[in-house]
């Protein structure tokens, strides 16, 4: 009997062994197909796929030179998601036309596929709505003419380039490098004006030379912006592309800048903040770009135009001035610089100018005056200047 139950008991085990067994077998098989297509996804994609992080899962972006696209898409669990997705892309060329490109899903390769126009532009803006499961996911992407490829690339070598943590530059904005370049960029927070200073190796401001600088901005609404360089009237002591400047539309903070460059034959781009086979947050509780300070430059080009005008206004100003006045009631006085005329008085102020007041009844309290005095006729008086 004793041998009976303990060959039932150990017939149980073997069954309850046999199914765990199985089990496991079929949760590595899964693990096993999973990473599969995972390896797939990533192999179909390309190296120099660029990621964004939304707050349901990542979606990676292969944009080609030739417009060509490949996306893939995951869940928060980082499983790929292959049922029930498709998706736009928004393409906006340099002229600001817009073209509506379909994302569809390829079954063999787990991606969404997409053919859009060729990249000519140094910055292309391509917008995207993704439909997974019925929920949308949007972002924008500002792409140079060599594709992700070119930005995933040009992040690899800023990397080796790096900054120390918070280094600002020396006028308070933020420095990123951009190929060879090391730039400093920061906008007014009350005019939306933008400025990016070109900087040597101990960050001192040198000429811009023949850089053009175009910005993809990624904020309340999407936008492009070239900047030009600034011209030596723009304001009172400022040498001609001592930097380059243009406006933006900011509110706030933008979630993305994406800054390229073009020096001659030469172009290069970064995406600030971004680090190659980091994903970049986009969601609502992303970090954003801090560019936005307060400035002075309202108030230095407010005071420049206002010296502008004095100093225009003392060229119209001859320094002898005559005033005449009746015989008798003559006088002289000494004094420089300015001369107000206010009618019906005239008010000399130093430094020298010689005054004669000629009018009938004329009241003058004192026969001479001295270097600081002033003369006032009444509104009969003739004014005259010679």
């Amino acid at each position: 009997m004793k041998i009976t139950k303990l060959s039932g008991a150990f017939a149980l085990l073997l069954i309850a062994a046999a199914a765990a067994c199985g089990k496991g077998e079929e949760q590595q098989v899964e693990a096993n197909a999973t990473a599969e297509v995972t390896a797939t996804a990533e192999s179909a994609i390309g190296e120099g796929a660029y990621v964004e992080e939304h707050e349901s899962g990542k979606a990676a972006f292969n944009v080609a030179a030739d417009g060509s696209v490949k996306a893939a898409v995951t869940g928060p669990d980082g499983k790929p998601i292959r049922e029930d997705v498709g998706g736009t892309l928004l393409w906006k060329d340099a002229s600001g036309e817009e073209k509506s490109v379909p994302l569809t899903f390829d079954a063999k390769t787990g991606l969404l596929v997409a053919a859009g126009p060729k990249l000519e532009a140094d910055l292309t803006q391509i917008g995207y709505t993704l439909n997974v499961a019925g929920k949308p996911w949007s972002g924008t992407l500002h792409v140079p003419a060599g594709g992700t490829a070119e930005l995933h690339a040009n992040a690899k070598g800023a990397a080796d380039l790096a900054l120390p943590e918070g280094k600002l530059g020396p006028h308070g904005g933020r420095i990123e490098i951009v190929g060879d370049d090391r730039l400093e960029l920061l906008v007014d927070e009350a005019t939306g004006e933008v400025r990016v200073y070109v900087l040597d190796v101990d960050l001192k401001p040198v000429d811009i030379g023949e850089r053009k600088v175009t910005l993809g901005v990624v904020a309340d609404a999407p936008q492009v912006v070239v900047l030009a360089p600034v011209a030596a009237t723009a304001a009172a002591g400022v040498a001609a592309g001592a930097y380059l400047t243009g406006k933006l539309a900011l509110a706030a903070d933008p979630l993305k800048v994406t800054m390229a460059v073009r020096h001659g034959a030469r172009s290069a781009v970064a995406l600030c903040g971004y680090r190659p086979g980091v994903a970049f947050a986009v969601h609502a509780h992303a970090p954003r770009v801090k560019v936005r300070m307060k400035t002075d430059w309202h108030a230095h080009a407010h005071a420049h135009a206002h010296a502008d005008a004095d100093l225009k206004a003392k060229a119209r100003i001859d320094p002898k001035v005559h005033v005449h006045a009746a015989p008798g009631a003559a006088a002289r006085a000494n004094a420089k610089a300015h001369v107000h005329v206010k009618a019906p008085s005239v008010r000399v102020t130093p430094p020298s100018v010689n005054v004669q007041i000629k009018a009938p009844n004329v009241s003058i309290p004192k026969p001479s005056f001295k270097a600081s005095a002033s003369a006032r006729a009444s509104a009969g008086a003739k004014v005259g200047t010679h």
